[in-house]
């Protein structure tokens, strides 16, 4: 295990690809919870930059990752898997892309193309499409990601099939302060307010990445890190348990996941509902009573993790995939 604090530039700046697993959450972060507090972050840190581009800064902390190395062969883009926060990771080339077009269109090319390799991996390290792009989310994501991503500028957000994703929504929202940030104080200071924007966006924001190997544990990284206070539900931690020992085996995962998993992550699963007193969404308490049928025994919702996790490792004696 390594950890390292980086900027945008070191994590993003050489061509690789950052992958989220489909057995994560999808995209959750929305406007007032993360994206105001995003972007007012960063007009603060460009507007010192501004100010006084010679002196040097101090970077503003945006959190942590935790990346695993996936095996590659010899010339293939390197590729890590996002054990934890591909919601800044996604966030970031979502920011970046939008800033990226409103550079373009206010003729900042130099400064759009610093970002644009943030963003794409350089054609001649792709093999196939999906290679394009640094970040690929999980599959829930991709069609509202690649239709926004891969909109020509200026986005005309009203024709996008996934108009109402909330990645679309995101790239709204950084697109239009963005246009405002730059042009909030006329043409003639276009190139300054473009320099500081683009260079506070990939030198002066920081995350600190825990990069593991190969062979570590990321499965315990992963339930320790959320023991935090992440509002991750027991049907969310037991995904990514189930999906991490099929991956381990070998499975094929998006073929599991379409037969087995995906009909859990419709609106008629994921809703509330009630359980005397308490609201539990639909999934979670299915699995609750899955359980007790299995076991016997009489589980509480806050134990219904942990349970299964012992369950399926010390008493079902089958493999993941037939459980």
């Amino acid at each position: 295990m390594e950890t390292q604090v980086r900027t945008p530039n070191a994590i993003f700046g050489q061509p690789q690809r950052f992958l989220v697993p489909l057995f994560q959450r999808p995209y959750v972060w929305n406007q007032e919870q993360q994206w105001e507090p995003l972007w007012r972050d960063l007009d603060r840190v460009a507007l010192r930059l501004l100010k006084n581009p010679q002196a040097k800064h101090e970077p503003h902390f945006l959190g942590a990752v935790v990346l695993q190395q996936v095996q590659s062969r010899t010339g293939e883009l390197q590729e890590r898997m996002v054990i934890d926060g591909q919601q800044r990771l996604t966030t970031l080339q979502i920011l970046f892309d939008a800033l990226h077009a409103e550079l373009l269109g206010i003729g900042a090319d130099i400064q759009a193309g610093r970002l644009e390799y943030l963003i794409e991996n350089d054609r001649r390290f792709c093999k196939s499409d999906e290679d394009r792009y640094k970040v690929w989310p999980t599959n829930r994501d991709r069609p509202a990601f690649n239709e926004v991503m891969a909109a020509p500028s200026p986005v005309d957000y009203g024709l996008l099939k996934h108009q109402t994703a909330r990645l679309v929504q995101a790239h709204r929202f950084f697109s239009e302060q963005a246009r405002e940030w730059l042009n909030s104080e006329g043409a003639e200071q276009y190139l300054q307010r473009a320099d500081a924007i683009e260079r506070s966006v990939r030198e002066l924001l920081q995350l600190v990445v825990i990069d593991l190997s190969v062979d570590e544990n990321a499965q315990e990284i992963f339930e320790t890190l959320n023991a935090r206070g992440a509002q991750l539900t027991a049907a969310d931690l037991i995904k990514n348990f189930v999906f991490q020992k099929l991956l381990e085996g070998g499975a094929d995962v998006e073929k599991a996941y379409e037969a087995h998993w995906k009909e859990f992550e419709t609106a008629f699963w994921e809703a509330d509902v009630s359980a005397g007193r308490l609201r539990y969404q639909r999934s979670s308490l299915f699995i609750n009573h899955w359980l007790i049928s299995r076991t016997g025994e009489e589980i509480v919702a806050s134990q219904v993790f942990k349970r299964f996790k012992d369950f399926a490792d010390y008493e079902a004696n089958v493999p993941m995939d037939v459980l």
